[in-house]
This record gives C-alpha cells, sequence and structure tokens, in this order.
C-alpha cells in the first residue's frame, strides 16, 4: 500500500466509536444543562424572591388550610413527617414557622411549594433524597396551594421527647 491509499482508508471502527460517544455524552449533557436550568421559578440556575412566584400565586389563590389537612392525610404525607420520629423526614411540627428561615430568599409558600413539587432541589441537612418525586404529576396546582395554607398552620413548636 501506497501512503495515499493509507489516506484514503476510513477510520477505524475504535476511533469512530469513540467520537460517536463523544458527541452523545456532550449532546446528553447540554439537554441536561437545559432542563435544569428551565426548571419553573429557576432564574439562571439560582434562587431569586421570584422565584416560583408565579407558580405559588395560582397555587394560593382560594387555598383552604382544611382541604389541606384533608390531602395530608389522603396522601398519606402524615406516614413520615407527622408520625415518624424526625430521624428520615423533617417532621411538619413548626414548619409554618421556620418554612421562611430554611431557603432564603424564598418565602414560606416558596419554599414549602419548591419542597413538594420539587423535593430534591433542597434537602434540609441530615436528611437524604426520600421524598416521592412525582407530586408535580399527582396533584394539581390548586391542592398543592391547599397543602401550603396548611403547613402554615402548623407553628407549635415540637414536643420535647
Amino acid at each position: 500500500m501506497t501512503e495515499d491509499s493509507q489516506a484514503l482508508q476510513p477510520p477505524r471502527p475504535k476511533v469512530a466509536l469513540a467520537i460517536v460517544a463523544v458527541v452523545l455524552i456532550a449532546f446528553v449533557l447540554l439537554i441536561a444543562y437545559i432542563l435544569v436550568d428551565n426548571l419553573p421559578g429557576a432564574s439562571g440556575g439560582s434562587l431569586s424572591e421570584d422565584s416560583y412566584a408565579a407558580e405559588v400565586a395560582a397555587a394560593m389563590d382560594g387555598a383552604d388550610a382544611d382541604t389541606g389537612a384533608g390531602l395530608i392525610n389522603e396522601y398519606e404525607c402524615y406516614t413520615c413527617h407527622v408520625l415518624g420520629d424526625g430521624s428520615q423526614s423533617p417532621l411538619f411540627d413548626g414548619i409554618g414557622k421556620y418554612a421562611a428561615e430554611r431557603r432564603p430568599p424564598l418565602s414560606a409558600e416558596q419554599y414549602l411549594y419548591e419542597a413538594t413539587i420539587f423535593p430534591g432541589a433542597f434537602i434540609v441537612e441530615g436528611y437524604s433524597d426520600s421524598m416521592p418525586t412525582n407530586y408535580d404529576e399527582r396533584l394539581s396546582q390548586q391542592e398543592v396551594g391547599h397543602i401550603i395554607a396548611y403547613l402554615l398552620t402548623l407553628t407549635e413548636e415540637p414536643p420535647d421527647y
């Protein structure tokens, strides 16, 4: 074989596969970046006072705490957040008082919205990411508002055990 005939040969399969793999990985990373950056309330990946503002306003329109209490029972949130000992999930005790302080600059309503719809966005220190991630599909905006309204009523300190 001459040098000219070697130059005309197609690239080896391993090199072609490596190139395809690199391009595919780059594409997947780009899509992941776009999806994360476009979450509702995301502002270039950082929080602001406007994060989730439209979503929360819609959810809180006509929100009713008593209805929210019923939804907490219906969706069995109490199993981990009320009946639990606080080792697996943060207890609801006092959440209405502490929610606004958990994730500045989010308001209490914004924090509770995010914690329900995007539970993996912020994990309270000492806990794992164990909350179901499909409440955005299972709950309507109005139901989320009812739940938030109920949680805001829970201002009592947790009992000392």
